[in-house]
């Protein structure tokens, strides 16, 4: 129905620099997925997100678990992460592209923008744990390590596969963002920013279709893994 009613606006406007129609954009998407360049470009483009996410993970998994056993870490960290959630993301972008190489800039920008969204999942996760549990321990004496595998990490499991999910959905759009406006080449995001100095709108729309469809994939592919480690 909807693509019904976009191309019956694209044929009204009758500008394809404006509008172009869904049958020009899903051709133009065909042609794309059909050239191999694309999948050189969209690599890098996974391969920078992926580190930067990753990174963002471990750091805020790591800092998380710090403050949720010492109050003093997380006084500490509390005003950074609210004021590292209050700055735009154009902004880190804009001083990540001053402060860095432009194929530097990606990653650092995932890794800004991600780590006080995971630290806060996490350490709400970790605040929700069932103190009781925690106190059996008490009764039965296990190292720190044992106590975090055996119980700490299994008990916040969920939230951190929907942590990780969340994360490489939002940094994968993030470092696409920070890709056109560094012009980091190779990368989706070049190829955007390509397409848009040369009006090319239907190109726009068929890598736009191209980010949502990795997108579901990433989604689709963590829900997988959740399900089976289950």
């Amino acid at each position: 129905m909807y693509f019904v009613l976009w191309q019956g606006i694209a044929m009204l406007i009758n500008q394809s620099v404006l509008l172009p129609s869904f049958i020009d954009v899903l051709t133009r998407l065909i042609s794309l997925l059909s050239d191999l360049s694309i999948y050189t470009h969209l690599f890098y483009t996974l391969f920078r997100v992926v580190v930067g996410a990753g990174i963002a993970f471990i750091l805020s998994l790591s800092l998380a678990i710090l403050s949720y056993d010492f109050k003093l870490i997380r006084y500490a960290l509390n005003p950074l992460i609210l004021i590292s959630k209050t700055i735009p993301n154009i902004t880190y972008i804009l001083l990540v592209l001053i402060w860095f190489t432009r194929e530097l800039s990606v990653l650092f920008v995932t890794i800004l923008i991600l780590f006080p969204v995971l630290f806060t999942q996490i350490s709400t996760a970790l605040i929700t744990i069932n103190p009781e549990l925690l106190e059996l321990f008490k009764l039965y004496p296990e190292t720190y390590y044992y106590r975090l595998i055996k119980v700490i990490l299994p008990l916040i499991k969920v939230s951190l596969y929907e942590g990780l999910k969340g994360a490489l959905s939002l940094g994968f759009k993030v470092g696409v963002m920070a890709e056109i406006l560094g012009q980091v080449q190779p990368g989706l995001g070049y190829l955007m920013h390509i397409a848009r100095i040369n009006f090319e709108t239907a190109d726009l729309f068929a890598y736009t279709a191209i980010m949502i469809i990795i997108v579901v994939i990433i989604e689709k592919g963590m829900n997988r893994i959740k399900t089976k480690t289950k």
